[in-house]
């Protein structure tokens, strides 16, 4: 009678809840047993395609290095061309800066910077003799205390008899 009362599988509401968890036990069982099932058809599936697969073993591909052209000729009436490929600008006083020019191979490169009317003393500042791909790089020190504005920086080149000449600007900032 106590089993009536609360609503047990003898009572309708009883045996309608009986029914749906029975119900949904079952379903979530067939569900459970559907992904097993087709966990297994796939691993089957993927070690047979691998069985049949055609494996080829061949040599490793060869390692690639850098491969370095050798520097073209450079005929004895060309002219000497200088381009700014960098220059660090803005800065600060006090900080490094650097500028890289492309010429021609050999030829010997001066730079100078003039901050306020004074030509730069700072060692970085040397003339140099281009590479063989014609590439010159420059590092030097701003001074502390130079002032803030735009100054000049001048590259010059030779060679053979033919120079080449380039200004850029070094903005100073605070």
């Amino acid at each position: 009678m106590l089993r009536e009362l609360k609503g047990g599988p003898s009572t309708h509401k009883g045996q309608k809840r009986y029914k749906r968890r029975r119900v949904l036990s079952t379903v979530i069982i067939t569900l459970a047993t559907i992904m097993v099932v087709g966990a297994i058809l796939i691993a089957v599936y993927l070690w047979y395609q691998g069985q049949q697969a055609d494996v080829k073993v061949t040599d490793p591909a060869p390692k690639v290095t850098n491969v370095i052209k050798e520097p073209v000729p450079i005929a004895k009436n060309q002219k000497t061309g200088v381009y700014i490929t960098e220059l660090t600008s803005p800065i600060t006083a006090g900080s490094n800066a650097t500028a890289s020019i492309r010429t021609l191979p050999q030829a010997a490169c001066s730079i100078e910077v003039i901050y306020d009317n004074l030509k730069s003393t700072d060692t970085g500042l040397m003339p140099k003799t281009a590479d063989e791909y014609g590439v010159v790089r420059w590092s030097w020190k701003v001074e502390q205390g130079q002032p803030v504005g735009k100054w000049p920086v001048n590259i010059t080149c030779a060679l053979n008899g033919s120079s080449g000449y380039m200004r850029g600007e070094l903005v100073i900032q605070r």
